[in-house]
């Protein structure tokens, strides 16, 4: 088994960390005194970066010229990252003076999943954990995970205690990334109450997709005085007005500087921005501007 560590220790990057505190970062220029440094959920840029023919370190370097130095990933197929392994995927990371804070993974999977064979925390928990290890990467996180019904839910729950677990041994941490349905009132409680109220606080976190949550009708601020501290990461996205669909940060609903003013509430360490199926690097080219123009810059 491979501890994060041992890998962290041989690169040398506990020296660099310790030596800083989590926010010392400037962003072109931007110093991020009172927010998180933003980072970019690269399945943003999946139809890119995925397409036949595609060089996965000339779509990082794209990433890495807009200033982003955060990254989180999707899950890997087969054991690869964007057609690497865990550990060399890592090391072009690295080389482009990128982090790669965490990796999305499946929960209970549903039965298309299944038969699909995609990898997930119930089956296939401790390779996951040891690659994430592999990677250097401090998180493990739940994109999804199957929560039809209560017993679905208590379902989900175990298995999060359980990731909660391995992730810690590894000195690593695991989250639970929420949509919609997770707000879903079923048998008098939700997947995201009930999973908040049933695991350690110090083992389970949740990565809070701002934009999901404001579609379900919550207010972000209003989650973080219930559940302080339990929110270290953040899905920055936006979502059009009128479609409902996701959209470049500023360009729709969501309520960022409400959200931002209060972010310490929350616990929040890393915010990445994420836009569904976007198509071009520009899409996450705009939401880094307008962070910088309307959040960064006013801290």
């Amino acid at each position: 088994m491979i501890n994060r560590r041992s890998f962290l220790k041989t690169s040398g990057i506990i020296a660099l960390s310790s030596a800083l505190p989590v926010w010392a970062n400037t962003i072109n220029g931007y110093p991020a005194l009172k927010y998180p440094p933003f980072g970019l959920q690269v399945y943003t840029l999946n139809s890119i970066i995925n397409a036949p023919g595609a060089d996965t370190k000339t779509v990082l370097k794209q990433i890495a010229d807009l200033g982003i130095r955060e990254l989180e990933t999707a899950t890997g197929s087969g054991g690869l990252y964007y057609r690497h392994s865990a550990r060399d995927f890592a090391a072009i990371v690295n080389d482009l003076g990128l982090k790669w804070i965490g990796n999305h993974v499946g929960g209970l999977p549903r039965t298309a999943q299944v038969a699909a064979g995609s990898r997930n925390l119930r089956d296939n928990l401790q390779q996951i954990v040891d690659e994430a290890a592999e990677g250097g990467c401090g998180w493990v996180i739940c994109s999804s995970s199957s929560i039809n019904n209560l017993d679905e839910i208590k379902k989900t729950t175990e298995i999060f205690i359980k990731a909660g677990d391995a992730a810690a041994k590894n000195k690593m941490k695991f989250a639970y990334h929420n949509h919609q349905s997770e707000f879903t009132v079923i048998e008098g409680t939700s997947a995201f109450d009930y999973v908040l109220g049933n695991t350690d606080k110090n083992k389970v976190f949740m990565e809070l997709d701002l934009a999901w949550a404001t579609a379900a009708g919550m207010d972000p601020v209003a989650l973080f005085k219930k559940y302080p501290n339990r929110f270290p990461l953040w899905h920055v996205k936006d979502l059009d007005k009128a479609t409902g669909k996701p959209c470049p940060v500023g360009k729709g609903k969501v309520d960022f500087k409400h959200i931002f003013e209060n972010s310490r509430l929350s616990g929040v360490k890393h915010a990445f921005i994420e836009q569904d199926g976007a198509k071009i690097i520009d899409d996450p080219a705009s939401s880094v501007e307008w962070l910088k123009a309307n959040i960064y810059n006013k801290s």
